[in-house]
């Protein structure tokens, strides 16, 4: 089962519930086809069903969760036209945004993505693909993040909100050939001597990677396989 904390009860919970539920979807916590119940959500963090509620329908209104049958909430399964029309406007807006961060990065970033993909590997060799998967996300956006540009963070989150799913499909070929390390030891490299081209590159040649394999994978009509229970399974409402 996905880990999300229980909120604490001075926090506003309908808007901190929405925050922890879009980060974990961004960073792959939930695969696509799953089942994401209001009463398992309100269980597992440990509020009551009116803020799970809320933070599901907003996900829905951002296409991040879709209304099946009895107006049951899904994680969507991307089409091949969708997820290269993802891409196609990931790359130029991540550029933009490491072409940006870079002058804002220093000696700790380099340390912080540096620790990041270590235990990245770690995670991969252990064949924890979710752990792996958050990492992965903390990483990218460590980086977009040194941008200081919100408007274009805040586009960049909407479109790993709708991806973050089936970057669960990149495994287990990620952990058996730790695919993704060498272009962030890249990115890391070309903080360390201020090469902003080499930085785009990376980043750009990362994710056409990831887009070749994860098409490949919904060609012949694969699924993200997890050890654990999807969300809806321990409880139905």
């Amino acid at each position: 089962m996905v880990e999300l904390d229980a909120i604490e009860r001075s926090e506003t919970l309908g808007q901190k519930v929405y925050e922890r539920v879009r980060r974990a979807v961004i960073g792959g916590a939930f695969e696509p086809g799953e089942q994401v119940t209001i009463r398992s959500l309100a269980r597992l963090m440990q509020v009551s069903p009116t803020p799970a509620r809320e933070a599901l329908n907003r996900l829905a209104a951002e296409g991040a969760l879709e209304f099946g049958r009895n107006r049951t909430l899904f994680v969507p399964r991307l089409q091949p036209d969708r997820i290269r029309e993802l891409y196609q406007i990931r790359l130029p807006l991540e550029d933009f945004a490491a072409r940006a961060a870079l002058p804002h990065m220093g000696k700790a970033h380099v340390d912080a993505l540096t620790q990041c993909v270590e235990q990245r590997i770690v995670a991969l060799g252990q064949h924890d693909y979710r752990t792996a998967l958050e990492l992965n996300r903390d990483f990218s956006f460590s980086i977009f993040e040194a941008a200081q540009q919100p408007i274009a963070l805040r586009i960049l989150e909407g479109l790993w909100l709708l991806a973050g799913p089936m970057m669960n499909l990149l495994f287990p070929e990620y952990a058996d050939h730790q695919l993704g390390i060498e272009r962030a030891r890249e990115q890391i490299r070309a903080i360390e001597t201020r090469d902003v081209e080499a930085l785009c590159q990376s980043l750009r040649t990362e994710r056409e990677e990831a887009a070749e394999l994860i098409l490949t994978k919904v060609g012949r009509g694969e699924v993200a396989r997890s050890s654990r229970p999807a969300m809806g399974a321990a409880s139905r409402g």
